[in-house]
């Protein structure tokens, strides 16, 4: 396991977890585990919607001390009724916790909470979604700490997403740690980052090659043949 100084360096299952957790693959796989460790500066967490990769970050951060909403870290967390705090443990390193949560589900509403002092003294409202995750991301995501980013790549252009691989490769080799939940390809793709498939059936797939993902394979698939993918796809929904 990496001694991250100020990090998360593992995820311990433990106390009285809410019971619609023991449907959530992502959390099957961690009661059954016990432990899930990090070993990489960055880890990037995929799977087909429903597996529980957001909900699995989610944890993370509120067991790591941040806002369940998202937001820079402040040391400043108020602790509030969430289930996901019983259910695991974040085993972090010794110096004070930092960094920022990106969640795309509340983003909206942390952008409004910070109205015109968002980081750079901006109104993130002023700005398109891709604009402004981008924007958090050169000016939020700075010096070493915690990143959590919950699909950035949501209204990104995939330019965009090139651009915060980029971004996030040279945070990582400046000494922090990034765990993202995706979907997208092009952020598998950071260089270094260790690749976290779970599946619907409660396993997970550590250390994946890229062109080993689901998500890879698919955007292959459609790359080849996209309108024979695209009609399949059209007459599959008819006959549904």
């Amino acid at each position: 396991m990496l001694p991250f100084i100020t990090d998360i360096a593992a995820l311990e299952y433990g106390g009285v977890a809410a019971s619609w957790t023991q449907d959530v693959p992502a959390f099957q796989v961690l009661r059954e585990k016990r432990v899930l460790d990090f070993r990489a500066p960055i880890t990037v967490i995929t799977g087909e919607n429903g597996v529980g990769k957001s909900t699995l970050l989610e944890a993370i951060a509120v067991n790591a001390g941040f806002q369940a909403t998202g937001g820079a870290y402040t040391g400043k967390f108020n602790p509030y009724e969430n289930p996901l705090q019983t259910v695991a443990k974040a085993h972090t390193g010794k110096e004070p916790m930092k960094g920022y949560f990106l969640r795309a589900e509340t983003y909206y509403n942390v952008a409004g909470r910070q109205g015109n002092e968002a980081p750079g003294w901006v109104n993130l409202h002023h700005m398109s979604h891709g604009e402004s995750v981008m924007h958090i991301v050169q000016h939020a995501f700075v010096g070493k700490g915690l990143y959590l980013m919950d699909e950035p790549e949501a209204g990104l252009s995939f330019i965009r997403q090139m651009a915060i691989l980029a971004e996030l490769s040279l945070l990582a080799q400046n000494g922090s740690q990034i765990i993202i939940v995706t979907h997208s390809p092009v952020l598998m793709a950071i260089p270094g980052a260790e690749i976290w498939e779970f599946n619907t059936s409660g396993e997970l797939h550590r250390g994946f090659e890229l062109e080993a993902t689901t998500g890879f394979r698919a955007l292959r698939d459609f790359f080849e043949d996209p309108e024979g993918i695209a009609e399949y796809m059209v007459d599959v929904t008819r006959e549904s």
